[in-house]
């Protein structure tokens, strides 16, 4: 937070017959210094990439290793044991087997919960028993019963003399109507991640940047950059300042995040991941701007730190907005009203990058919904500066929304 003793008081100014990109450049330049060198910025920063470091290791460790699923065997061939075990690992579960001398040895380990099932000689011959604690799961029965049943039958052909080997193989292949994204997953994570980062920025940076005029305006610090700085230069120069900063932070954890998640083996495509992440911040610099710019006009509106809070409230509510949408959203991505809100400005800075994760639209609609981003992102700049000029040096009563929108005109 900006206060007047942060604005020291040799700041260099650019003079009157100073370009318009460099008034903005030394504006900028102070913002970032003031706002970055901070020990609150440093701390905070620092923090949240341990964060993320400390959580990608923890999560690591919650999903590391494999379940291995344990089978109790009691006088069979060493070829049940070892069809089980195959038979588990072709449809996705890990099975071991384990031999034991007796039916009672195998019934306490499945009563202690030593092993999932046990296999045991039914009291028939040629008949057996699966022995479970509270049921059989299923992806434990099906391949015990699978390995007993090939055996049979594989004894039954040799007694009459047919070598099960010998007979021809069925070709079975599978044709997925909807192929499954391997990496979607990861790049939704990637894409929900940076809606939280961008709703992030936009309440601190955006809040930044409406105090910072707010102060200036109170202390009549803007009177003096006012004579040497066109409000549009000073307006400019604060927005970009702040939003480098906030999007330094955002890139310092994002990187953190995608070095500590490949790292770890949380993420294992980092080609898709990175990808992922040029389009999360391609989408975060519009919604930043969008959102910072109106902040700047809530700033020059008021005339008190105690009007801003009601002034901004608006702007609060929508940002809320964007995010609930974003993270309720993930889960109906193919719904009718979150693709109806991706197309809109500015839900479509947090929905649209999470659609593009999920595969769920194509080059023409991403390309169609950034143009509109930025067409409106462009009139919400126009409209802030408009505001900002006719209120900067404005005192006394807070203005409405409705009479600042008659100033921009």
């Amino acid at each position: 937070m900006t206060t007047l003793h942060d604005i020291p008081t040799t700041t260099p100014s650019p003079s009157p017959k100073a370009s318009a990109a460099k008034a903005i450049r030394l504006v900028a330049e102070r913002e970032i210094t003031t706002r970055a060198k901070t020990r609150s910025f440093v701390v905070s920063t620092v923090l949240l990439m341990v964060v993320i470091i400390v959580g990608a290791i923890v999560i690591n460790l919650l999903a590391g290793g494999e379940d291995v699923e344990k089978v109790a065997v009691v006088g069979q061939p060493a070829a049940i044991s070892e069809s089980i075990v195959e038979l588990g690992d072709s449809a996705g579960t890990s099975i071991a087997t384990e031999t034991v001398d007796t039916v009672e040895q195998a019934r306490a380990k499945v009563a202690d919960g030593d092993v999932a099932a046990a296999l045991v000689p039914g009291e028939n011959p040629g008949s057996y028993v699966i022995l479970t604690k509270d049921g059989a799961d299923p992806a434990v029965e099906a391949p015990i019963r699978t390995a007993v049943s090939q055996a049979g039958l594989t004894d039954a052909l040799a007694a009459r003399g047919v070598d099960a080997a010998s007979l021809p193989a069925m070709a079975i292949s599978v044709t997925q109507l909807e192929p499954a994204r391997p990496d979607e997953g990861e790049r939704l994570v990637i894409a929900l991640v940076g809606v939280i980062l961008l709703i992030t920025a936009i309440m601190m940076g955006g809040t930044m940047v409406a105090v910072g005029v707010v102060e200036e305006k109170t202390s009549r610090v803007v009177e003096l950059l006012l004579a040497t700085i066109k409000p549009l230069h000073l307006l400019w120069g604060k927005i970009i300042g702040i939003g480098a900063v906030a999007l330094t932070q955002v890139v310092l954890l994002g990187a953190t995040a995608l070095i500590a998640g490949t790292a770890t083996g949380i993420l294992t495509l980092p080609g898709a991941a990175v990808g992922m992440f040029a389009a999360v911040i391609a989408w975060f610099v519009l919604g930043f701007l969008f959102f910072a710019s109106l902040y700047a006009a809530t700033g020059a509106i008021v005339s008190r730190q105690e009007e801003l809070s009601s002034a901004s409230f608006p702007l609060t509510v929508l940002a809320m907005a964007v995010m609930y949408a974003g993270i309720f959203g993930v889960q109906a991505l193919d719904s009718t009203l979150i693709k109806t809100l991706s197309w809109i400005p500015p839900f479509s800075a947090a929905l649209m990058p999470m659609r593009i994760a999920s595969g769920d639209t194509n080059t023409l609609q991403i390309v169609l919904t950034f143009l509109i981003m930025v067409a409106v992102c462009a009139l919400a700049t126009w409209l802030a500066a408009r505001i900002y000029q006719r209120s900067i040096l404005r005192t006394g009563s807070r203005l409405g929304w409705g009479e600042a929108l008659k100033l921009a005109r």
